[in-house]
């Protein structure tokens, strides 16, 4: 099946390069690179924006450019098998500026380009849209990918103690999804005070002290899960009856995300519903989320944003209220939605809400007293 993807994929990129009058692509931004291979990696640092190999499309062929370090390993772990045969590897010695190894392939043509370099055209924008709207195998992996989340959330969040430091518990977070073969891109861990201070709290030697929520961003072949669990080591209403108000917002958010509804419809949405739960002005201190896939926001969504919902989009919402975070990774289907990174096999304790219709079941605080 990836061959076939793979094969439409490339041809309606050349298609795109075609009626703009160009005579190629160049993918370099490691977003592009994955989504464009179905999942391999071009980055070496984690943090990397532009990897260390490039797709280029040119006339009828598909070259994948890259130096003599990395070829082997993207040959024989990164590119899947069936994608293989279709591309023609160009590598080149490492010390080899790209200006040199592009010269044969591009002088002289029209490139279009995720990046603006080598005198291409920077069409980066354009691309960013083109990623929103996943295929089934796609889908299938932000499943699996979802699932796995979960259950690192279900077996270390229940393991942590007030005495542990925030530094700790994104230690055991990490080690988990690492072993699942996840790259752990953000682990904010909000302890008793941090939640009370920061949006975006990096882990600090601190102890957690009462209660505890980790947001993490999660990435498996390109794709990004975002997801935020809480728990409470002694029973607090005022806390339980708050993180019920936050995953009300984010319930609404969730089923208001309809295909053919505007981002910023949804994001009107979320601010009545803050003002619902008696919180009027929450929404102002902190971005409520928006549109996942390839990048944790492909595009935040604000009364601005009027991207229109499509099946096959995936949503990641964020609301906070002070102290408290509801969160997860949100698949949108012609009949509704599908929750990836919450699945039904899910241990974790829920509180349910009807909205338009639909039961929208949000993770609940876990209480370890």
């Amino acid at each position: 099946m990836i061959k076939q993807l793979f094969r439409q994929r490339i041809e309606m990129l050349r298609n795109y390069a075609a009626q703009k009058g160009y005579d190629g692509l160049l993918f370099s931004r490691c977003e592009n690179f994955s989504w464009v291979t179905f999942g391999a990696r071009n980055r070496v640092l984690l943090n990397s924006e532009v990897g260390v190999a490039h797709v280029l499309l040119i006339e009828d062929r598909i070259y994948l450019m890259t130096n003599n370090i990395e070829k082997r390993r993207i040959e024989e772990i990164e590119l899947d098998e069936d994608i293989l045969p279709e591309i023609e590897l160009v590598e080149y010695i490492w010390y080899k500026r790209l200006e040199d190894v592009f010269k044969a392939f591009i002088s002289g043509k029209k490139i279009l380009s995720d990046t603006g370099m080598l005198g291409t055209t920077d069409v980066s924008n354009e691309i960013d849209q083109m990623r929103l709207v996943l295929t089934e195998y796609e889908l299938e992996n932000y499943r699996k990918l979802g699932k796995d989340c979960d259950e690192v959330f279900s077996k270390v969040m229940p393991t942590l103690k007030p005495e542990m430091t925030e530094l700790e518990v994104a230690a055991r977070i990490s080690l988990e999804l690492m072993s699942k073969d996840i790259e752990p891109l953000l682990i904010l861990v909000f302890g008793e005070e941090s939640s009370m201070l920061y949006r975006h709290n990096l882990p600090r030697n601190v102890k957690v002290g009462n209660k505890v929520f980790v947001s993490i961003c999660a990435r498996r072949k390109g794709l990004i899960v975002s997801a935020t669990r809480t728990v409470l080591f002694k029973r607090d209403e005022k806390w339980i009856e708050q993180h019920r108000r936050n995953c009300y917002v984010e319930a609404c958010a969730i089923a208001r995300s309809r295909p053919g509804k505007k981002l910023c419809e949804v994001f009107e949405a979320i601010r009545k519903s803050y003002a619902e739960v008696g919180v009027p002005y929450e929404w102002s201190l902190h971005h409520q989320g928006g549109l996942a896939g390839y990048k944790a926001r492909e595009i935040i969504a604000s009364e601005m944003t009027d991207y229109v919902l499509r099946p096959n989009n995936v949503a990641a919402w964020n609301p906070t209220i002070t102290g408290t975070k509801s969160e997860d990774t949100v698949a949108i289907t012609e009949e509704g939605f599908e929750i990836l990174s919450y699945p039904t096999s899910s241990g974790w304790p829920c509180v349910e809400f009807k909205i338009d219709g639909f039961v929208i079941k949000r993770p609940d605080i876990l209480i370890l007293s």
